[in-house]
């Protein structure tokens, strides 16, 4: 027999990409970070089955234009408004950020940073994709923010782009003392949002919706946030 409509038989597969604080791959595709283990809270206390697993960043973009899947986050842009199911604001008030070593001017915009010898970012990211949209050309794409970090205080990049919140979290594991960078202003909004599938049963959507309402009422919400700024 066929389930009932909007009944979602298989479990919702939550899904995350190598994205600190949000979430973290490790070995056998296990998903990490206080990120993930903040939404999974959520699906535990909807009470809806759920299998995690993490995957490159393109493979959890297949995976939510199927029918059964939620990310632990995506950067919600009007580009992508139709193409998924925005479920709840994991983090609105991101923005991408210039990060430049203390005692230099603060970079405010992208043509500031043209102006500088290289840029560190992300590579094949959405920073990187901003960086070029913007005409900033002067860039070095690396494989982690970590090394961006260690890059940066060590003169050998100008300026870090990164986000707000990836950049602090960067810093506060790699121990670098905030007082040792200046972090410009947002020069980009980007709020990132638990997103699931299109096609995802409603029914799902409104459990995960109430649980994420209870956890900003019951401090859940205001502890992950904690952890992460």
């Amino acid at each position: 027999l066929a389930p009932p409509a909007g009944f979602a038989a298989d479990p919702v597969k939550l899904l995350g990409f190598q994205s600190m604080p949000f979430s973290a791959v490790g070995e056998g595709k296990k998903l990490s970070g206080p990120g993930y283990e903040f939404v999974a809270d959520l699906f535990k206390a909807a009470g809806i089955a759920f299998v995690a697993e993490g995957l490159p960043f393109g493979r959890v973009i297949e995976e939510l234009n199927g029918d059964n899947a939620v990310a632990v986050f995506l950067t919600r842009t009007p580009a992508r408004e139709q193409q998924f199911t925005w479920i709840a604001g994991l983090i609105e008030d991101d923005g991408f950020v210039f990060v430049s070593r203390a005692g230099s001017p603060a970079v405010t915009s992208f043509d500031q940073a043209k102006t500088l010898k290289s840029v560190g970012v992300l590579a094949t990211s959405a920073l990187a994709a901003q960086l070029t949209q913007n005409g900033v050309t002067n860039v070095d794409p690396v494989s982690s923010d970590e090394l961006n970090a260690k890059k940066l205080v060590s003169s050998r990049i100008d300026a870090w782009f990164t986000s707000s919140t990836q950049g602090r979290y960067v810093l506060k594991q790699e121990q670098i003392a905030q007082d040792a960078v200046t972090i410009g202003p947002k020069v980009v909004p980007v709020p990132q949002w638990i997103v699931g599938a299109k096609g995802l049963p409603k029914e799902t959507v409104e459990k995960l919706q109430a649980a994420f309402a209870a956890a900003k009422n019951n401090g859940r919400y205001a502890a992950f946030r904690a952890s992460v700024d």
